[in-house]
């Protein structure tokens, strides 16, 4: 956190020069700055720091536009905040001006930031734009009868590796995903939430051993993510022609799950009898969700499959236990595995 302060110690620097204008696009460039040359870009576009501080390994500078002494200045108010850690950048551009305003959203569609079509850029008073590990939020909001326009930028740190399935739970949105495994990798789909309801998804690597679902809460925004779904066979719509990959899913699971897995295997690593619902259950072959041993079924839901077990009476009641299906050599295994975001 040493190389935070540093814009601490810049903060005398002043440049000459009066910026005139500080658009979105300078939103952006700032962004991507490294931190000690923030200051100096905002000297440079005409702000002066008015506040700092340094405090849980984050730091908050406020900016606001630089007017000379004896100089009057009519154009609009400009105000920047910004808050700086390792792991995430917030940069908050708050404006008085409408035609700054809309010029920054429209800006942002021509730049590629990908946003909610339906949404119309003159009149929508909130509408979010993402690009990579960027989102911005563009906001109208009235403050005591006076209209105040913000663009609110997150950028997010993207992750270095993924080796574990659980590790692809860092990515939270379409575009994140996108930034990190590439645009030709990411498959947008629609899921079949249920018979039913279908929900927009994306597909990570479609047609491989190493397909993944991503499930959105934000369908217009593709974010937010519900769960991933590591498939024996893609259940989208997009897949319902194709045929299904040959062989075992190879992601593999830090718990030590692995799709293929045999239930005997199973019960081994888990170190405790758990429960599979059954026939009788609209959940049939799902391990009962709940912390019964080493895995956690809440966490990581399992769906089994069995060749030719549907008509067995063991399988007729809602719910049956794990080992007693072992102790009869059924040929049960691990098919899909559903893997939840911490807050779920």
């Amino acid at each position: 956190m040493k190389r935070l302060l540093l814009i601490l110690i810049l903060q005398n620097f002043a440049s000459a020069i009066f910026g005139q204008s500080f658009t979105v696009d300078d939103l952006v460039k700032v962004a991507s700055l490294p931190i000690k040359n923030i200051d100096h870009f905002m000297n440079k576009n005409g702000y002066e720091l008015i506040s700092s501080k340094s405090e849980h390994e984050i730091l908050e500078a406020n900016y606001s536009i630089r007017i000379k002494k004896n100089k009057a200045y009519n154009g609009p108010k400009r105000i920047m905040n910004i808050q700086l850690s390792d792991e995430l950048k917030y940069f908050n551009l708050t404006t008085s001006s409408l035609t700054e305003f809309l010029n920054g959203r429209r800006f942002l569609i021509k730049s590629g930031f990908f946003y909610d079509t339906e949404k119309d850029v003159s009149k929508d008073t909130s509408i979010l734009f993402q690009k990579g590990n960027i989102s911005i939020q563009s906001t109208q909001t009235a403050d005591s009868g006076t209209l105040r326009y913000q663009f609110r930028l997150i950028e997010r740190k993207i992750p270095t590796t993924v080796k574990y399935a659980e590790d692809l739970l860092q990515f939270d949105s379409n575009e994140l995903l996108a930034s990190f495994f590439g645009e030709q990798n990411i498959k947008k789909d629609m899921y079949y939430f249920s018979e039913k309801e279908l929900k927009k998804c994306s597909v990570l690597f479609s047609g491989t051993r190493y397909q993944v679902v991503f499930v959105w809460g934000d369908e217009k925004n593709l974010k937010d993510l519900l769960y991933i779904l590591v498939p024996h066979s893609l259940p989208t719509a997009g897949a319902e022609n194709k045929n299904s990959v040959t062989g075992n899913n190879e992601w593999q699971f830090r718990n030590g799950i692995y799709p293929g897995m045999d239930l005997k295997e199973l019960l081994r690593l888990n170190e405790m009898d758990f429960n599979i619902y059954g026939n009788a259950s609209e959940l049939a072959f799902m391990v009962k969700p709940g912390v019964n041993g080493k895995i956690d079924f809440k966490k990581t839901a399992v769906v089994l499959n069995c060749e030719n077990c549907d008509d067995l009476k063991i399988f007729n009641q809602h719910e049956v236990s794990a080992l007693d299906i072992a102790k009869k050599n059924l040929p049960m295994y691990v098919n899909d595995v559903i893997i939840y975001p911490s807050h779920h």
